[in-house]
């Protein structure tokens, strides 16, 4: 048996261990707590967009993501999305869900119509490396039927002995589209080569480069409720498209070429979404 003062030493000795890893625990925040900076960022409760046709609820606290898009004029839900996965998520990478998806944001600025300026949110996050994921997510003033989302991977602290660039990045937009009518929509577009698309639910995966990509311009039609969501883009800033129709749902994502960035070489995808009614 060890002596009395080995016991207390033995007793001690744990104390300050137990002392030292409870020091090293961060504490789980609670979720309608702000932490205390100013404005709503931090407060763990979605931000709203609302202006013009639009209602967006954007969660800055896992991946800057947009949770919900609803259409006000026809009160129509066009996300498929819980807080901690799917909805509108970017990446940064060629792999699923990798860095930019579930990092936390900060929100850098932030604008109300009532203000008299756009509304809008503008979010940054770290993905590493010395880079950040920019994303300005705004409902037009000019044109409050259209969503446009600017989004930027750029060079902030990039180490010295690379050259001043990062490793390969890509832009990957990534919306999770909810199907109101699963059997009756398709993914419709013309090719940069003049021809006519259609991709239904059968085609599975599908990816589009080169001529086979849209001219600038692809839509979601629902035939049932004769409306489309449609989404335009800049094709020299988009290298690949992927439809990919899961049970309910549809991915239509928008990648950016895979190459370094420095800070005069970001990597950038402009977009807009807007709903017209189908002829």
């Amino acid at each position: 048996m060890p002596s009395g003062s080995e016991v207390s030493n033995l007793v001690a000795t744990s104390e300050l261990e137990l002392k030292k890893r409870l020091e090293m625990i961060s504490p789980i925040p609670d979720i309608d707590e702000p932490s205390g900076q100013e404005g709503a960022e931090l407060s763990k409760i979605p931000i709203d967009l609302k202006s013009g046709d639009w209602l967006l609820k954007v969660v800055p606290w896992i991946g800057g993501r947009i949770i919900s898009m609803t259409h006000l004029p026809t009160d129509s839900q066009w996300l498929h999305s819980r807080i901690e996965i799917n909805g509108y998520e970017e990446y940064s990478g060629t792999e699923y869900r990798s860095a930019g998806c579930t990092e936390e944001y900060k929100v850098v600025r932030r604008y109300l119509e009532h203000s008299g300026e756009e509304e809008s949110i503008s979010l940054e996050g770290d993905i590493g490396g010395g880079l950040v994921l920019q994303r300005h997510i705004s409902i037009l003033k000019d044109n409050p039927k259209i969503v446009q989302i600017n989004s930027s991977i750029q060079a902030r602290n990039v180490g010295a002995g690379s050259g001043g660039f990062s490793r390969l990045v890509c832009l990957r937009v990534h919306p999770t589209f909810t199907l109101l009518h699963p059997t009756e929509v398709v993914v419709a577009f013309t090719a940069i080569n003049g021809s006519k698309q259609e991709c239904s639910p059968e085609s599975g995966e599908v990816t589009l480069e080169g001529d086979l990509r849209p001219n600038g311009e692809w839509m979601l039609v629902d035939k049932c409720a004769g409306v489309s969501l449609v989404n335009t883009f800049d094709p020299s800033q988009v290298s690949k498209c992927l439809v990919h129709w899961g049970t309910g749902d549809l991915n239509m994502e928008l990648w950016s070429e895979e190459r370094p960035v420095s800070k005069d070489t970001p990597l950038t995808i402009c977009h807009q979404y807007e709903l017209r009614q189908t002829c």
